[in-house]
């Protein structure tokens, strides 16, 4: 019966010390998490894939793209709008197309995009 005295006045000193954590370090929506600093997303990424379809009346893309990693995205095809209409010109479907989406959510958008194309001999 000699530890109960220890684990007691242990366990009374880690209710102390959490009652006093300075507001600023403690997330209210993260009870627990005090501290933890979580690496922003990259405004822009960069993106590999093949043009599906084009409408320039709509200022849209749909790109079949790898993973990318950086933005968490997996493999897919989706439909983009364009920041810019002049970024349709410089591509067609079938292309091979190397590309920066600005991540947000179903409001993504594509700021970049260049074809990739094979190096002549």
């Amino acid at each position: 019966m000699k530890k109960f005295p220890m684990i007691l006045a242990f366990t009374g000193t880690l209710i102390a010390a959490s009652a006093f954590a300075s507001p600023q370090q403690m997330d209210p929506n993260m009870p627990g998490m005090a501290g933890m600093q979580h690496a922003a997303k990259p405004a822009e990424a960069q993106g590999v894939g093949v043009v599906k379809a084009i409408d320039t009346g709509k200022g849209t893309i749909t790109l079949q793209h790898q993973a990318i990693k950086a933005i968490g995205w997996p493999a897919m095809t989706r439909t983009f709008r364009v920041v810019s209409p002049d970024l349709l010109k410089g591509v067609k479907v079938g292309d091979k197309v190397r590309f920066s989406p600005h991540p947000a959510g179903m409001a993504s958008t594509i700021t970049a995009i260049t074809a990739i194309r094979p190096v002549q001999p």
